[in-house]
């Protein structure tokens, strides 16, 4: 009968060991449904859908994590009916010491110093350290480190090597970063009086030093959330991120500035956001953009969210005035 006791008691102690380390490994993730209606002045008009899973798998071990994130998509014919798998971001975080270590492929996003300027692509072979002193994180890293042009099959460090300092001062954040050996970017982000305020500047020290500067400013009444933001460039195609958190029409390497109002707020139950805007061209005899944006999202009883999107924005770069696209989305999402 002992003896009996004693095997229970180490299959209870197994089953607790194994349950501890299944508890190391999450699996968190979200999925979409889009459908695309699209009408052009001069275009035949499109239906597109496409279903987007996404999966983040993270297995940790005392300070050290393994994070991967997995996208898997399947476009509608009309819209190339391509489907596949698509690993997003791989990396290691881990710390020696002080030093904090991440290592692989990541993005960093448009919340990130100059994100919504940039598009922050995924690069391989990229590792970043850091650490915080009094306060004051200081980190530096290195990019992809592919060839150059002058010596192929090396690497220029100065080309991909980056570092800057985020320093809270008084209840605000200032960043300054050396991106790579031609851009260097400032930043300021606080609140003053309930306005929230981001200020972001990109400079780049190569022929023509052009810079590109970045605003946001919030301010919430009577359960609206009002904003204002800003792009804006020395020239045409610097503003490159594709995928913007604040921008209802992004640049997208198009025009030199961008310039939109937005209001929230919520009506039985449901999120009604409303924006508009403008993106402007440098060079000459290229109107700008004005577009609209109206959507609205429920969270429903199932667990989904539900969201309707209108679109309407002009295509005038080329000259041409009367050539205007419409896009109605509807999209159904869900996070587990």
């Amino acid at each position: 009968r002992n003896k009996m006791k004693k095997q229970l008691l180490i299959a209870a102690v197994a089953a607790t060991m194994g349950t501890a380390v299944i508890a190391d490994v999450s699996i968190t993730g979200n999925a979409k449904y889009e459908y695309f209606n699209t009408e052009r002045t001069t275009v035949v008009d499109t239906n597109e859908s496409n279903t987007e899973v996404n999966l983040k798998v993270t297995g940790k071990t005392g300070d050290t994590a393994v994070v991967t994130n997995f996208e898997f998509s399947n476009q509608s014919a009309a819209d190339g009916g391509a489907a596949g798998m698509d690993i997003e971001d791989m990396y290691i975080t881990t710390k020696v010491g002080m030093v904090n270590v991440k290592a692989g492929n990541w993005a960093l996003g448009t919340t990130a110093l100059a994100g919504e300027i940039d598009n922050g692509g995924r690069t391989t072979s990229k590792y970043d350290l850091s650490t915080t002193i009094s306060g004051v994180k200081v980190y530096a890293g290195m990019g992809d480190q592919g060839t150059t042009a002058t010596a192929t099959g090396l690497s220029d460090l100065n080309t991909n090597m980056y570092y800057g300092v985020s320093i809270p001062v008084s209840g605000w954040t200032v960043q300054l970063k050396n991106n790579d050996q031609f851009d260097e970017a400032y930043g300021i982000s606080g609140e003053v009086a309930g306005l929230g305020v981001r200020l972001e500047q990109k400079s780049n020290d190569q022929a023509g030093e052009d810079d590109v500067t970045f605003g946001h400013l919030t301010y919430s009444v009577n359960n609206i959330d009002l904003a204002y933001a800003w792009l804006d460039s020395d020239v045409d195609g610097m503003i490159t991120e594709d995928d913007s958190a604040i921008f209802a029409v992004e640049n997208n390497s198009q025009g030199k500035s961008n310039a939109q109002i937005s209001a929230k707020t919520t009506i039985a139950g449901n999120t009604i956001t409303v924006k508009a805007g403008k993106i402007g061209h440098a060079e000459a005899g290229l109107n700008d953009d004005d577009y609209a944006q109206i959507s609205g999202s429920r969270a429903l009883a199932s667990g989904a969210t539900a969201t309707v999107t209108y679109t309407d924005k002009d295509d005038r770069a080329t000259g041409d005035n009367t050539n205007d696209t419409q896009v109605l989305e509807l999209d159904l999402s869900v996070n587990f």
